[in-house]
């Protein structure tokens, strides 16, 4: 996935700078009220005085021509709408895709609603803005960020398109890892890679659009997972290796096969039933342990003779609904730990 998704970005920064003969609009902000749409145009090119004659606007339900007479200054912000177009166009706050060509050739690119876009959709009270990205002093990528302080036709305030990425890394028993590498796209950006701590802890200050994260282990594991972070808020997000426990520095498998140690249904909601096989010598002061993703231990089963299954119902030891979530669960004997695995609750 990183691979396709920072390809797709090179095509779109490609096209965005072709032909920079051509008179050019960049799209550099857009704001929608339920299904009403604003949108701020900009244009670089230093040319003479021009206008929105030839421009047109395609979106994945159609595509318009501007009305005629609409001039803009070069360096200076414009602001269209509906109203600007020759048959208004309808474009989905959710989820679509809008170019803006000018005399046929050249065009700006905006993405969105996924998170295999460049960013999700915007709320009612959220921009998406454009902001530039430095790889050195020479190159500036563009790529768009939600904003929670649109600025619509002048120049942006510099704030609000912001938040902070952070969350923990475990092993497969939920034990945090120190010194995980973090990488996260568009690699071509001078992002410095992410490391944790020796509490397996991460924190750091990101604009607010999709993030494709590649975390590595030296050369013992990895794994890839797509982030989205939303501006002026704490993004909290962990991150699991499930074949890898860090104190034994060994993969494993799960579930131990010897044990049989699973749970059905896994995702479940509002219950599952964990199952193990075990011989009578180990059958007495045995039980199941379920942990949450903190690895704070909630809630405990203990096992009886021929005993091969235990319900639970996904509250804790208080009986109090647990949420959403990645829990642990193991199945100790005598204080010492004979098997392990996860499962999901959905609700």
């Amino acid at each position: 996935m990183k691979k396709i998704f920072t390809c797709l970005f090179i095509i779109y920064i490609g096209i965005l700078f072709a032909n920079p003969i051509v008179p050019y609009l960049n799209i550099t902000e857009i704001t929608f009220n339920n299904s009403d749409w604003q949108m701020e145009l900009y244009s670089d090119f230093l040319g003479e005085y021009t206008n929105l004659d030839s421009c047109q606007i395609v979106c994945s339900t159609g595509s318009s021509y501007f009305q005629a007479g609409i001039e803009y200054e070069l360096c200076s912000y414009l602001e269209v709408n509906n109203a600007d177009l020759i048959t208004p166009l309808s474009i989905n706050p959710e989820n679509d895709s809008i170019r803006i060509y000018l005399l046929s050739e050249s065009y700006s690119y905006l993405e969105y609603g996924t998170l295999t876009d460049m960013v999700l959709a915007p709320s009612d009270e959220q921009s998406l803005r454009s902001v530039g990205l430095s790889i050195n002093a020479m190159d500036t990528y563009y790529i768009f960020a939600k904003d929670n302080t649109p600025s619509m036709g002048e120049q942006d305030d510099g704030e609000g398109y912001k938040g902070m990425f952070h969350g923990y890394v475990y092993d497969a028993v939920m034990n945090p890892i120190a010194n995980v590498l973090i990488e996260h796209t568009p690699d071509c950006i001078s992002f410095l890679d992410i490391v944790t701590d020796d509490n397996g802890y991460f924190e750091v200050e990101l604009y607010a659009f999709n993030y494709d994260c590649n975390i590595h282990l030296g050369t013992l594991a990895s794994m890839d997972s797509i982030i989205s972070i939303e501006p002026d808020i704490q993004n909290y997000y962990e991150f699991v290796f499930e074949n890898y426990v860090s104190s034994d520095d060994i993969e494993i498998e799960l579930p131990p096969s010897h044990y049989n140690l699973s749970n059905y249904p896994n995702p479940f909601n509002p219950s599952t039933t964990i199952s193990f096989d075990l011989t009578s010598e180990i059958a007495e002061d045995t039980e199941i342990q379920i942990f949450n993703s903190k690895g704070q231990k909630i809630r405990q089963f203990p096992i009886f003779n021929e005993q091969s299954s235990i319900t639970w119902d996904g509250t804790n030891s208080i009986g109090r609904s647990c949420p959403s979530g990645v829990y642990l669960y193991k199945l100790v004997s005598n204080g010492k730990e004979l098997a392990v695995n996860k499962m999901l609750l959905l609700k």
